[in-house]
């Protein structure tokens, strides 16, 4: 049999189709690699080279800008610096904001670790209240959670996001002495923070991810040493005999000192004041101890101007 085209029926028409496309990229790189005059290649080349010395043109023209803005910073500072500042009278201060912030501590917080069948845990009425049964030991004395309400107040406020807290330090019933640093997320459930808590007790330290930075650890006795050496070191009690206005005391405390305020972060009983500077009363009445942060906290916003 014949077909239309005139070739017999069965003959290989792929082998002329794979001979045709051959022939068709043979005459391609043929044009591609033609050569090309010597004033072509000068022309393309140079259309090139226009962008790149545009390029550096640009950035010669910001190098001249930033040296020109730097130089005039350097004359502002100059002229600053040479103001007259007449004999006997202090200069007025540009800000309110101290440059050391505030320090906190919390005194006899309860985070006592105990093994409840095989874990390893902080102690919590309302979740161990069976095991605190047998063992005759009273609720009111494990509290995690004034220390928890305490570090959520302290770390949230708005004086912490405006860098003015240094440090928080935590001494539990045990004598343990804790370090926790300003950027630190407390875990906003008290399950989860005793779980950190319980981490702590046992690493040492607690890290943060990707780095070997050291969020939270424990340190050595006594707290007094670890503190600035200009600091302030102001305890909180309802029995004190020294009553002050809150705002009035804090307006007095001046931006040269570092204030550090020691709070109760227990149910009952009162702080060790063996090494305070100052131990005043806040209140006629017996207050908790995330009131008194808070109080303290809002304080400070008002006088250093923190909105």
């Amino acid at each position: 049999m014949v077909t239309a085209h005139g070739l017999p029926r069965g003959f290989p028409y792929r082998l002329i189709y794979n001979q045709r496309s051959l022939w068709v990229k043979r005459r391609r790189r043929k044009s591609i690699l033609r050569p090309c005059s010597a004033e072509k290649l000068l022309s393309h080349s140079t259309k090139e080279l226009e962008p790149e010395k545009e390029y550096e043109h640009a950035v010669s023209k910001g190098e001249e800008r930033k040296k020109d803005m730097a130089k005039a910073r350097k004359e502002e500072t100059k002229a600053g610096d040479s103001e007259d500042v007449l004999p006997g009278i202090p200069p007025v201060p540009s800000s309110n904001h101290p440059k050391s912030g505030v320090a906190f501590v919390l005194e006899k917080a309860s985070l006592v670790p105990a093994y409840v069948g095989r874990t390893y845990e902080i102690l919590n009425p309302d979740k161990h209240a069976d095991f605190l049964r047998k063992k005759n030991m009273n609720p009111y004395d494990y509290r995690p959670d004034i220390v928890h309400e305490i570090l959520v107040d302290i770390l949230g406020s708005r004086l912490n996001m405006a860098g003015m807290v240094q440090a928080v330090f935590v001494k539990t019933d045990l004598g343990h002495l804790i370090k926790i640093k300003p950027h630190v997320r407390i875990p906003p459930t008290l399950g989860k923070f005793c779980a950190m808590m319980s981490q702590l007790l046992q690493k040492f330290s607690i890290k943060a991810r990707g780095g070997g930075e050291k969020l939270m650890q424990l340190i050595d006795n006594p707290l007094v040493k670890h503190l600035p050496v200009n600091s302030r070191i102001i305890g909180l009690s309802v029995s004190s005999p020294k009553a002050v206005r809150l705002r009035d005391y804090v307006d007095d405390v001046g931006n040269d000192c570092t204030p550090v305020f020691v709070i109760g972060a227990m149910a009952h009983g009162k702080i060790n004041s063996d090494y305070t500077d100052d131990l005043i009363s806040v209140s006629a009445l017996p207050l908790s101890a995330g009131v008194c942060v808070r109080r303290i906290c809002y304080e400070l916003e008002r006088k250093w101007r923190i909105l």
